[in-house]
């Protein structure tokens, strides 16, 4: 069952909708039957998998904060510029970063976001993932603190009701951690 679903409500939901299907859910590991008693199994079964679900991501999460506060590598693809050492410590990649200046000093210059692009693909400049630059990478890349030297973490609001993400909604202030001079700056804070 633990694999079955975290969330409690969402696995008797989906529990209740196969049986209205006339399928039965058969576990192997836990024997679960249509007795009262077998459902009062159930019920427990399913609370104990979304409270160690829950408590995982807690545990999981301290240790993450235990690292940004290292100033730590803490997972997910680098940002542009930045590579990481053995011992989890960001270091610029100097091909990268040339296109992070280039970017920079162009929106400081007044150019806009068409005419950046360009610019990039012209100079065969392209994302961390080898894809070209586009509007929204350009916005994110704009507005990353690391770039200036500080060293974010916790930054992006978690998901909501639904399970959708918007990486442009943010946490707040007391939830995120910044350390200015936490990471080497790519460009200096005049031009940020």
């Amino acid at each position: 069952l633990d694999r079955f679903g975290r969330n409690g409500v969402d696995t008797l939901e989906n529990k209740r909708i196969l049986e209205r299907n006339g399928v039965d859910l058969i576990s192997v590991v836990e024997r679960l039957d249509k007795t009262p008693q077998g459902k009062l199994m159930l019920y427990i079964i399913v609370g104990m998998n979304e409270f160690y679900s829950a408590n995982l991501a807690q545990e999981t999460m301290k240790g993450l904060k235990e690292n940004a506060y290292k100033c730590l590598y803490t997972g997910g693809i680098p940002p542009l510029g930045y590579d990481v050492n053995a011992d989890n410590t960001f270091r610029v990649n100097e091909t990268e970063a040339a296109a992070v200046r280039l970017i920079f000093k162009m929106y400081a210059d007044g150019r806009g976001y068409t005419e950046i692009l360009r610019a990039l693909a012209a100079r065969g400049y392209k994302t961390k993932r080898g894809r070209s630059f586009g509007s929204n990478s350009l916005h994110d890349l704009l507005t990353n603190e690391k770039y200036a030297g500080t060293y974010v973490f916790n930054k992006s609001a978690s998901r909501d009701s639904r399970g959708k993400m918007n990486r442009h909604r943010y946490k707040s202030d007391d939830q995120i951690i910044r350390i200015k001079g936490g990471i080497p700056a790519i460009v200096d804070q005049k031009l940020w």
